[in-house]
This record gives structure tokens, C-alpha cells and sequence, in this order.
């Protein structure tokens, strides 16, 4: 399972912070957690091959990318296979684009290395649009064997609904991308009601503080364009499992302290939501039987400076869940001896107006159940008197591979039928 951020700019675009050069950008992103990005600053691939290198030194994964400006002032992303068809795609779209920049009405344009020197500026007019229409920036992506998404659909600035009121009927983009501020599950019915469309999550970074403010969870066998093709169609069991808003709604707090009790070896997971409307309560409940934590440990757990995970450099998970309670009045409380797992409790006041979202529990579940399909994964929502049960030992029973394309939608279409059974009559 990989989490992905395929939409962020550098210190190239002049929109950008110019502190978002190369390997800025690169720390900030495995800061987050992140095990891929795609580079895409606007009409332009120019620091793409920097941030590659400053990536690979990391242990980044890296795909070079642009966001083009068609004539319709549409932002379309073309994320491409590596540095040839990036340059390829860079040639044609220069060609396209008239105006030359000025530097005090729309930015700087800087042209830096993986080792954050300057290496020049572009002159191009990158904030303008091209000369290219849809239909041609569509099939310029194409002819270099990248792919087209169209950008933040969600957006009225330089989306393609918000600029044309609809999207084309038969126009061949491989996929969409929704912003932070559209939940995945309102962007499925507001965009792609019948699946028209995968949807892609995104930060669409401009400054270190916003990479992976949005994100994507796909299921994929390493961190490449052809892989990210495979899993837009769902081919070879590969598939987008979801996205959002890592740390900030509750159901990726959860995902994220699962992934934790993963890492300290637990192969059961128990997680219990529990909403009282009558007592105006939230509850959840995640239980693990895990290494569990010693005294010390234990102290330092909700501090964000401290972790002991390999795969992020700040631990924010707990420490963001505890600020999450303490902004409704409620209360956190951990539960852990070594050698015997670790129960973590957050209740919340449902109704109150800081109360993060519940968010996208059908990403939750994929990732957790799909992406660790030998571990034994409990979950129990409650609504009042409704309840919705899913445990993965019943996928086994049943002979079911999680992993395989009539899985993986079984897996889904059972989350959605649960979690909408509980809405009912609300």
C-alpha cells in the first residue's frame, strides 16, 4: 500500500513559496509520510529531474509531472512516465505559451538543484495559459504515454467545472483530482456518481506545510507511473483503496494509530465507533495486542517530537488525536503494559462545532483490510441502535482475497452498504 500525493508545485511555480525548492519539498513529504509524490508546477517539468534526485537520495519515490493551462484556462495534470517525456511534453507546451514573466506582478520562477541552490530563473509567462485547448493538451499527455487528470474539479479558479460548467462527455482523462476541502465521499456523488471517473486526492502544495494536506491510498507493487495506471483501472488487483485529509478527519486518526499498532507487531486490531446522539457522545475505541508501551514510552506518547515509527521522522498521530479530544472537552486515554497491547480511548462531544468529521471510513477499511490482508482486522460501528460489524476473518472463511479485483469490490461494496445502513432514518 502506498500513500501518494501526485499534485505539488515547486519554488518553479510563481504561486509557490520560494521556500518549496527541491529537497525542501522532499523532506516535508517524508515528514508526512508520504511514499511518493508528483511534481507539477505549471506549464513547466524544469525542477522535476532536482527533486528526483534530492527523492532517490531519501528514499523517495518521485514522478515527474506538470500542470498545464489549457486555452480554456483549465489546469490539467500530466503525470509522466520519466525525465524524457517530461522534457518532450516541456518543449511542446513552451511553444504553446505565450508572454514572457514579470517578475513583480506574478513571482519568481526559480530554477533550483537538489542541494537548494539557485540556478536560474524561467522567463516564460508560467502562470498564463497555453494555446493548446483540451482536447490538444489531453492528447499531448498521451502521445508522451503520460497520464491526464484533470485538476482540482473541485475548484471554481481553474477547474475544469468551475471554468466550463460540466465535463465533456467522451473527453479522454484517465482520472480527476478533488482538493482537501471535498470529502472523498462527496466528491464520488458530486463527480463520478456512477464511477464515471477515478478520483485522485491531492494537496496541490504550494509551501512544505501543505504537502499531504490531501492524499491518495492505492494499492500498487512499487511507487511507478505504470503502477499508478493499474491501479487507476483497477488491473492485476491493483486499485485506488481512497483518500483525504491524513490527520485532520477522525477515520485517518484511526487509520493512522492502526498502522502504529501494525508496526509494533500486532497481527488483531479491534476498532469500535460509537456514536450516542441521545447522549451527544462519540467514542472510539482502538485495540491492539501489540508490543505494547513501558512507563516511559507510555509519558512521551503524546508528544509530537516523539517516535518510534522508521516510516515517519515526527510521530503526530496520537499527539493530533489528543488535540482532537481536547477541542470538544473530551478525553483520551491509553491503556498499554509491554508484552500486552494497547487500548487507546478518544471521546468527543458529537454535535460540538470544532468536532473533526468522521471522514471517509470506506478508505479506513480498505487500507487496513487490503493492505494487511493476513492480520485479523475487527471493526464495529454503532449509530444508536444500528450497528455495522466487519471482521477480515470472514473474508478468509469465505475464501475471499482481498487482494484480488472481486475482492477488493466485495470489500467495498460491503463498507458502503454498512456505513449507509447506519444513516438511515437519521
Amino acid at each position: 500500500m502506498f500513500m501518494v500525493d501526485t499534485h505539488i508545485h515547486t519554488c518553479l511555480s510563481p504561486c509557490a513559496e520560494l521556500d518549496m525548492h527541491p529537497s525542501a519539498l522532499v523532506e516535508a513529504a517524508i515528514r508526512a509520510g508520504l511514499d511518493s509524490i508528483a511534481v507539477c508546477d505549471h506549464n513547466s517539468a524544469e525542477n522535476a529531474g532536482a527533486v528526483q534526485r534530492a527523492g532517490q537520495t531519501a528514499g523517495l519515490a518521485v514522478i515527474p509531472g506538470m500542470e498545464i493551462t489549457s486555452s480554456e484556462e483549465v489546469h490539467i495534470l500530466g503525470l509522466l512516465p520519466d525525465l524524457a517525456a517530461a522534457m518532450e511534453l516541456q518543449s511542446k507546451v513552451y511553444r504553446s505559451l505565450p508572454g514572457r514573466n514579470d517578475e513583480n506582478t506574478f513571482g519568481m520562477q526559480v530554477v533550483a538543484n537538489e542541494f537548494a541552490e539557485v540556478l536560474g530563473f524561467n522567463e516564460h509567462l508560467l502562470s498564463g495559459a497555453t494555446t493548446l485547448n483540451l482536447d490538444k493538451v489531453i492528447a499531448a499527455i498521451h502521445d508522451v504515454d503520460g497520464l491526464a487528470v484533470a485538476s482540482h474539479v473541485d475548484r471554481e479558479g481553474f477547474g475544469i467545472i468551475g471554468q466550463l460548467g460540466f465535463i465533456p462527455p467522451g473527453l479522454p482523462l484517465d482520472a480527476i483530482e478533488v482538493s482537501q476541502r471535498t470529502p472523498l465521499p462527496v466528491a464520488r456523488a458530486s463527480f463520478a456518481p456512477n464511477g464515471e471517473y477515478s478520483i485522485l486526492c491531492a494537496s496541490d502544495a504550494h509551501e512544505p506545510k501543505d504537502v499531504a494536506r490531501a492524499a491518495t491510498y492505492m494499492l500498487m507493487q512499487e511507487a511507478t507511473l505504470a503502477e499508478l495506471r493499474r491501479a487507476l483501472t483497477g488491473e492485476g488487483g491493483r486499485a485506488i483503496l481512497g483518500g483525504g485529509r491524513p490527520m485532520e478527519d477522525l477515520a485517518l486518526h484511526i487509520l493512522d494509530i492502526a498502522q502504529n499498532s501494525l508496526e509494533a507487531g500486532a497481527n488483531l486490531i479491534e476498532i469500535v465507533i460509537s456514536e450516542n446522539l441521545r447522549e451527544d457522545l462519540l467514542t472510539i475505541l482502538i485495540r491492539d495486542n501489540g508490543r505494547g508501551m513501558d512507563p516511559k514510552t507510555l509519558a512521551k506518547a503524546t508528544d509530537p517530537f516523539f517516535t518510534t515509527r522508521t516510516t515517519r521522522r515526527v510521530g503526530m498521530g496520537l499527539p493530533l488525536l489528543a488535540a482532537a479530544t481536547k477541542a470538544t472537552g473530551g478525553t483520551l486515554a491509553i491503556d498499554t503494559k509491554p508484552g500486552l497491547g494497547t487500548t487507546i480511548r478518544a471521546a468527543f462531544q458529537h454535535r460540538h462545532l470544532d468536532r473533526a468529521p468522521l471522514g471517509d471510513i470506506e478508505t479506513t477499511l480498505m487500507v487496513l483490510l487490503a493492505g494487511q490482508p493476513d492480520k485479523d482486522i475487527c471493526f464495529r460501528h454503532s449509530v444508536e441502535d444500528r450497528v455495522f460489524e466487519m471482521d477480515s476473518r470472514d473474508f478468509r472463511a469465505a475464501e475471499i482475497d482481498l487482494t484480488s479485483p472481486v475482492g477488493l469490490a466485495i470489500l467495498r461494496e460491503a463498507i458502503r452498504r454498512g456505513e449507509a445502513g447506519l444513516r438511515e432514518h437519521i
